[in-house]
Formats: structure tokens, C-alpha cells, sequence
């Protein structure tokens, strides 16, 4: 019990009627300087994803370097019907999975000797 309230005493609310952030016995929560920091980081960010979703498009300059550093599939799909991709995705999935032992395999060691004593 002592250790709840050590964990709840930085969030305590005085007692109101109704809800805490609505009406008009609404608790408001101070505004400090690292409030104020924190949502100017937030502003900033947000400009700058405005800025990016206004060009969206790609310079010149820009597609040359992406396309150095991206390596691509060479266009191995072409000739291929959707069934044979889809049995190779899954003979590929079947692949990762771990093979199959029984329990001779697993005890085969313990078959050193099988001499009368």
C-alpha cells in the first residue's frame, strides 16, 4: 500500500466533481518551460513533414543517388504465372522452418551397446 502511493503521489488530482479536464471545475495542469520546449520540438517536426509532403517528388540529383544505393531485383516475375510465385513463396517458408526429428534420431546416442551383461 505504501509503495502505491510513493508511485501515485506525482500524479494526485484534487477532488472535483465531474470530469477533471472538462467543465467548469476543470483541473488545468501548470505550464512549464519544458512543456513549452517539448511542444516547440513537436511544431518543428511537424513543419518540417509539411515541407516534405509539399515536394513530394524527387529531384534529378536525388532519384541518381537513391538509385546507386538501392540494389534491385533484376525483373525475374515476368514470364512466371501467379500460381508459381505463390508456390515459391511457400516452398521458401517451408524452407525456414526447422526439420522434423523423431524420437529414434534424438535417442540414437543412448544405442552405443546393446550387449548382455
Amino acid at each position: 500500500m505504501r509503495l502505491t502511493q510513493a508511485l501515485q503521489f506525482y500524479i494526485r488530482y484534487r477532488k472535483v466533481p465531474g470530469l477533471i479536464r472538462y467543465g467548469k471545475n476543470r483541473v488545468i495542469p501548470p505550464i512549464s518551460i519544458e512543456v513549452k520546449r517539448k511542444v516547440a520540438e513537436l511544431m518543428l517536426i511537424e513543419r518540417e513533414n509539411v515541407d516534405i509532403l509539399n515536394k513530394p517528388y524527387l529531384s534529378v540529383a536525388q532519384e541518381t543517388a537513391y538509385d546507386a544505393v538501392v540494389e534491385r531485383e533484376p525483373y525475374q516475375f515476368i514470364n512466371k504465372s501467379k500460381q508459381a510465385i505463390k508456390q515459391e513463396k511457400l516452398q521458401e517458408k517451408l524452407d525456414s522452418f526447422r526439420p522434423h526429428y523423431t524420437t529414434e534420431e534424438l535417442l540414437t546416442h543412448l544405442n552405443t551397446t546393446k550387449a548382455w551383461e
